[in-house]
């Protein structure tokens, strides 16, 4: 269990320190998209389905077979509200869990869900990170929480301010 938490957080911490509070929009993830699918040096395949107004609403990687479906939802403003990612397993695609993500008074909120195949629906996030933004959208402070156990409150893992942060989290929308 204290295994599971660790990579939990460290994943959870590992996207704040390469991100650029760049809040998610249907233009991050196209960019991404152009990035990862002309690469001459993927072993990866990637296919993108677009809606009405060409964002992209589905993303299918795959090797020799299929490995990864995402499903992309966005806010009427453009800003990705959440993505569902799918696993390729026993010849079918299988929901294994959901990023949400939240701008509300200056605090960009990143959360991870896992699929509850029993209840068939989502549970309670194991794992948020919070970014405090400054009015020039970058980043003031990040904090990571994570729960440990199934009904219990989210607990602070860490909290740091953030000085020069540059980097990019546009990776993190396609991370294996």
């Amino acid at each position: 269990m204290i295994m599971k938490k660790f990579m939990i957080s460290s994943m959870m911490c590992l996207m704040a320190l390469t991100s650029n509070a760049q809040v998610m929009t249907s233009a991050t993830v196209d960019k991404v998209y152009n990035q990862v699918s002309l690469a001459d040096d993927t072993e990866f395949m990637f296919n993108a389905d677009r809606d009405a107004d060409g964002k992209i609403v589905e993303m299918v990687v795959s090797q020799q077979k299929p490995v990864y479906r995402y499903l992309y939802s966005y806010a009427a403003d453009g800003m990705l509200t959440s993505r569902t990612k799918y696993v390729w397993r026993k010849q079918q695609w299988q929901c294994a869990g959901r990023h949400d993500y939240l701008l509300e008074a200056g605090v960009y909120t990143t959360s991870y869900s896992r699929w509850n195949k029993k209840k068939a629906c989502f549970d309670e996030p194991v794992g948020m990170i919070t970014y405090t933004l400054l009015p020039d959208e970058s980043i003031a402070s990040v904090a990571c929480y994570s729960r440990q156990r199934s009904n219990a409150d989210l607990h602070l893992e860490w909290q740091a301010p953030v000085v020069g942060s540059s980097l990019n989290m546009d990776h993190y929308l396609t991370q294996k």
